[in-house]
């Protein structure tokens, strides 16, 4: 009786032994909070076998408990999964990463020397060397601000009318052009914090599109809404926007084409 009851207790042990030793095909989705990631380098360290998340952020791959699953991808901070009896059993595996922070090395900027700078090793002591020591013509001309002129990075068109109209008033046109450019400064901060690859992608709004589509945006509180810094809230709105940005599209092209 002994004897069998050590039998059956060596099979059951192998039976285990052989069922965790083999390979299991598991799925799984990887997400940045509740949006899909596509393009995750999915590897396996164990058995050195690979494969990369679709559109949807879904991925298949075989695994057996003990082996470690690594999670890349250039804009998101690398990660690791061991594989364990509990996460083997589940039908689909759920994979959150987080967004890569990368800190750039401090560098010191140097004010540039001017075409009046004389080395001081060879200054004479208390000279004074300018444009008006020298005696140069335009020594005490003042130069003035040109308030009409305003940097603009992040490729998005912006209306003329306010400036138009504000043309007679130097005070308004400034206004206007400071307003103008702290919009763009946002929009250009928008374009980093959310990728070409989710407009393209989840948006499905062409890269040419793109910068008339945050124009669009524009005129539907988008700054306002992205300043409140909840990224579900804002992903939201810009899945709203999208569809309704399609029909526009769609409502102009009819237009040309009657005409």
């Amino acid at each position: 009786m002994q004897k069998t009851l050590l039998f059956f207790l060596f099979i059951t042990i192998s039976y285990t032994t052989i069922s965790q030793n083999k390979n299991r095909l598991v799925s799984g989705k990887v997400l940045l909070e509740l949006v899909p990631v596509s393009d995750v380098h999915i590897v396996n360290l164990t058995n050195s076998i690979g494969t990369v998340s679709n559109e949807f952020g879904y991925f298949k791959i075989p695994v057996k408990i003990g082996d470690s699953l690594s999670f890349s991808h250039l804009n998101f901070t690398k990660k690791h999964l061991l594989i364990t009896e509990k996460n083997i059993s589940e039908e689909n595996l759920e994979i959150k990463l987080t967004e890569k922070t990368v800190e750039l090395k401090e560098i010191t900027l140097q004010k540039p020397r001017s075409i009046f700078y004389v080395d001081k090793e060879i200054l004479q002591p208390n000279a004074h060397v300018d444009a008006k020591s020298l005696n140069l013509p335009y020594a005490n001309t003042k130069q003035q601000k040109d308030n009409s002129i305003v940097s603009l990075n992040s490729g998005v068109a912006f209306s003329v009318d306010n400036i138009i109209n504000s043309l007679n008033g130097n005070n308004k046109r400034a206004k206007v052009l400071k307003k103008m450019s702290a919009k763009d400064q946002q929009l250009s901060k928008i374009r980093k914090y959310v990728t070409d690859d989710f407009f393209i992608t989840d948006l499905q709004i062409r890269k040419e599109n793109i910068n008339l589509f945050l124009n669009y945006c524009l005129n539907k509180n988008i700054l306002f809404v992205y300043k409140k810094r909840n990224k579900l809230q804002f992903i939201q709105f810009l899945i709203n926007q999208s569809k309704k940005f399609s029909q526009k599209l769609t409502s102009d092209k009819n237009i040309l084409s009657k005409n």
